[in-house]
């Protein structure tokens, strides 16, 4: 249908300046960004499962950072596609050839595959029907406590504190006791902390980066993990009030 369209607006075009109706040049040009759209293969859950126990194979969750610790697929990498997106995948992620299955709102999936490519990612393999949900439906979760910052005042003194924001934030002002480990990228971020079985209260300035974090120790096998909501802007509320 489509291309009928199309080859009608152009032969009006050939015909004469008169015949061409006025909004015919904007249906061309919607027609043909509808044609240039990227589209990444649609996986049920059988093939998703199959692509992800291949070598070197990583699923990649765009959801936001609360609804991903409330559950995900383990081993998964959370990076929010409604925030600092590019920055934090090209960071996290440097190498664009990676292997990368995806899980993504229905919403956006179209979205998240436009912009994979336009950054250059070129080994996205596919987005999971039916995201969290569809897996939900025959295999297990993994998830993550995602702490108030008043919650985290009552316990903080059982475990390590990780700030993973950058050294020039964490010197403008951190939380006692806290170590800063900023978020550079996944080959190395977490090396240098022992698993030594105390809690992790992983935050960052508001939340998004800390998502990141977190979701990254524990592919890397950390159990013990927490995420303080809301990161150093809520706690330094929190501690005003207190």
């Amino acid at each position: 249908m489509n291309r009928i369209l199309v080859a009608v607006l152009l032969g009006a075009m050939l015909i004469g300046p008169g015949a061409l109706p006025a909004n015919a040049e904007f249906n061309i040009k919607r027609l043909e960004a509808h044609h240039n759209m990227v589209e990444l293969p649609l996986l049920a859950l059988k093939q998703f499962k199959t692509l992800r126990k291949q070598h070197s194979v990583l699923v990649l969750d765009t959801r936001s950072g609360d609804e991903f610790l409330q559950g995900f697929i383990p081993g998964s990498i959370n990076i929010g596609f409604k925030g600092p997106f590019d920055t934090f995948l090209e960071q996290v992620l440097p190498d664009k050839k990676q292997k990368l299955l995806i899980v993504a709102e229905e919403q956006d999936r179209s979205a998240v595959a436009e912009r994979l490519s336009q950054l250059g990612y070129t080994g996205a393999m596919g987005i999971l029907v039916g995201g969290i949900d569809g897996w939900k439906k025959q295999e297990v979760t993994d998830s993550i406590t995602n702490l108030s910052a008043g919650k985290f005042v009552e316990k903080s003194g059982s475990g390590h504190i990780v700030d993973v924001r950058t050294v020039k934030e964490f010197d403008k002002g951190h939380i006692d006791n806290a170590m800063n480990i900023p978020l550079v990228d996944f080959a190395n971020f977490g090396n240098t902390l022992e698993k030594d079985n105390k809690p992790l209260y992983v935050h960052c300035q508001s939340g998004y980066r800390s998502a990141v974090a977190v979701s990254i120790l524990r592919a890397k096998g950390f159990k013990n993990i927490c995420n303080i909501q809301g990161g150093y802007k809520a706690l330094k509320e929190d501690i005003k009030e207190n």
